[in-house]
């Protein structure tokens, strides 16, 4: 699963491919269970994909199942990688420029209903809306840093009352 994500995905899009996979097709874990390992996978160095891969693989099946699923999420990816490297660097294709940045507008476009989709149960705790508006208006209007932005929303976010989650 994570090897054909990692083929046929890019950016922001991946994310949304892996949590449509391992939360509605494979079932492996729910909406709550999955913001969970993505949230330790955004503290954690290196790229989200990947580190979701070694979360999600080590939940289902331990060191071995981290390790299978990292290399399958990987490999794919650096393979194409490398070839259009190649590609870039051998040949002159001038519609491979625009082919990336569709990519790339394709893959804010999924990232933004990945994170619509992802903050449906929330949307019952009318702070969290606050809070996320606030954290958009900071990013988008003021041009606030990422560590303003940290260091003022990442205690207001965790003042805001959550309902208890039943397991």
């Amino acid at each position: 699963m994570f090897a054909r994500v990692s083929a046929t995905s890019y950016g922001g899009g991946q994310m949304a491919a892996i949590r449509r996979e391992v939360v509605r097709s494979k079932k492996w874990l729910d909406d709550e269970e999955f913001l969970e390992v993505l949230s330790i996978a955004q503290l954690l160095p290196g790229a989200n994909p990947p580190n979701v891969a070694v979360l999600v693989g080590s939940r289902l099946r331990g060191a071995l199942g981290a390790t299978i699923a990292l290399t399958a999420g990987i490999l794919p990816g650096f393979a194409i990688l490398m070839l259009l490297v190649a590609l870039i660097f051998e040949a002159h294709l001038p519609g491979l420029g625009g082919a990336l940045r569709g990519c790339a507008a394709a893959a804010v476009g999924l990232t933004l209903a990945n994170a619509i989709e992802l903050t449906r149960p929330r949307r019952r705790v009318p702070l969290d809306l606050v809070v996320a508006a606030a954290v958009a208006i900071a990013v988008l209007v003021l041009h606030a840093s990422l560590w303003v932005t940290l260091i003022v929303f990442v205690p207001l976010s965790l003042l805001v009352p959550r309902p208890e989650r039943a397991r």
